[in-house]
Formats: C-alpha cells, structure tokens, sequence
C-alpha cells in the first residue's frame, strides 16, 4: 500500500471539512434527533437518483456492508443523543478521538497495511489533540448522562471504520458501497422513529424546506464518507482514520464563529497538534 500522495491529502481534507459542517447543522437545528432524521431522508434520496448509474459492489464486499448498516443505524441515534446532551467543541473531537483510537489499534492486524515509526508519532499527536479538545472544555459541557453515549458512538465511529475499510477495498466501487451503507442506514434510523413515534413523526421532513436541508445534508455526509473510502483504497486505512480528524480544525472553528461556543486557549492549542500530527502523517 503506498504511502499518502497530494491527492489523497486533498481528498480527505475535504471530507473533513463536510463532516464537520453536517455535525454542526445537526446541533444547530433545535431537534437533534429531527435534524439527523432530516439528513437520512436527503441520503435516501440521493441513493434512489444514484444507484441506476452507477456499478454495484463486488459480492465480496456485502458481508462487510451488512454489519457496517447495523452499526451506521446505532451512530445515527447515537448522534442525535449525544448533541442534544453535550457542546459540538467538546462531544465531536471525544467520539472522532475514541473512534481514531479504535481504528489505530486494531487496524495494523486486520489490514496489511504496517505502519512506520511518522504514522505512529502522527496518530499519538492526533489522539493527545483530540483528548485536549475534548477536556478543555470541563465538565459543564455535557448535559445530563452525555458521556456515556459519546464513549458508545466513539465504538460505533471506530467499528464502521474498520468494516468499511475491509468492504471499500473489496468492493470494487467505493462511492456505490458508501451510497447503500449511508442510505440503508439512514433507512434503518428512519424505521426506528416511525416504529417509536409513528408514520405521521416523519411527514414534517417532507416539507419544501425541509426537504431542501434534507438533500443538502445527504449531499454532504454521503460526499464526506465517500472521498474518504475513496481514500481507504489508496492509502493505509488508520492513517486515513487519523488524518480525517483535522474535521477538529474545521468544527473548532464552526463551534466557535456559528455555534458561539467558547473555545479556550487549550482547544486552540490542541487544534494546532492536530496539524502537527497531519504533517507527520502526510510524511509518512
């Protein structure tokens, strides 16, 4: 597997930024819950206009697709519990830190993809930048009970990393895997509601406006993921997982300037070795 090229520096540099900017929408809206809703309803459609035209994965990559949807459909719920429970500044870098963490440590055994001693040194300045994030904003961040569902979506982030790894890889066509995780997923999540609040929860998401948000948003979760599997088959998997969370630059500065949350002198800090630890991975 060679090492990063410019190009794919590139690609996931935007994929950050997308990520970034869905999450920051989700805690905007005044429903976490109906904003993630919202974005399920936008992916289904882009898929539904998509997939006639574009090639299906490899029948190698369905097993890998299967438990990847179980576990997109926890991250959706888990999602819209967490921001409606704890600050943007503070809950995204602790489930984006924790899932790196996950992906870095198993993925050199799942993968053949060794890492040498600059990848290692960049994951450790990513996870300490993330942990610096996370920790500075203290303990009145969080609302009640938000802990616990950032430490399960940091699991989830970590778990569909390394199962989309393994099924971009054997699939054959990234973006059509990433269009069917994302859709059946969003599908999945969408089912939930319904089967918890009824049918008539979801009509509301039908509505000009709302259906507009909605495209906007599946627009850019499913372009975020899929520039970053994109790079999954061109690059080693934990550093792509590492070098995605430069997101952190992008949602420090949305929870700060669009959020007016207050992001102190340590997240600043530890946002800049964040980029340290992107320039270690980029040399590599």
């Amino acid at each position: 597997m060679p090492a990063l090229s410019w190009s794919v520096l590139l690609l996931v540099l935007a994929a950050a930024a997308l990520h970034a900017g869905w999450n920051t929408a989700v805690k905007r809206a005044g429903s976490a819950e109906r904003a993630t809703a919202r974005i399920c309803v936008g992916g289904i459609l882009i898929a539904f206009a998509a997939l006639p035209f574009i090639p299906w994965p490899a029948a190698a990559a369905w097993p890998f697709l299967a438990g990847s949807v179980a576990v997109h459909i926890a991250y959706f719920a888990l999602t819209a519990a967490v921001y409606a429970r704890a600050d943007l500044s503070v809950a995204y870098p602790m489930m984006r830190g924790g899932g790196v963490m996950v992906t870095a440590l198993l993925a050199p055994f799942i993968f053949d993809d060794p890492l040498p001693w600059p990848g290692l040194v960049g994951i450790g300045c990513v996870g300490l930048a993330l942990a610096g994030l996370a920790f500075g904003g203290g303990r009145g961040a969080f609302g009640a009970r938000g802990l616990p569902f950032v430490l399960a979506n940091a699991l989830m982030i970590g778990a569909y990393s390394l199962l989309d790894g393994l099924g971009a890889r054997a699939s054959g066509a990234p973006l059509s895997y990433t269009i069917l995780v994302f859709s059946l997923g969003a599908f999945g999540n969408l089912a939930l509601i319904a089967a918890r609040d009824g049918i008539a929860s979801l009509r509301p998401l039908l509505g000009a406006r709302d259906l507009a948000l909605a495209l906007l948003g599946g627009a850019c979760c499913i372009g975020s993921y899929a520039l970053v599997l994109t790079a999954m088959t061109l690059a080693p998997v934990a550093l792509i997982a590492a070098l995605r969370e430069t997101s952190m630059l992008f949602a420090a500065g949305f929870a700060a300037v669009i959020l007016h949350e207050k992001v102190g002198r340590r997240r600043l800090a530890a946002a800049l070795l964040v980029a340290a630890g992107a320039v270690a991975i980029k040399l590599t």
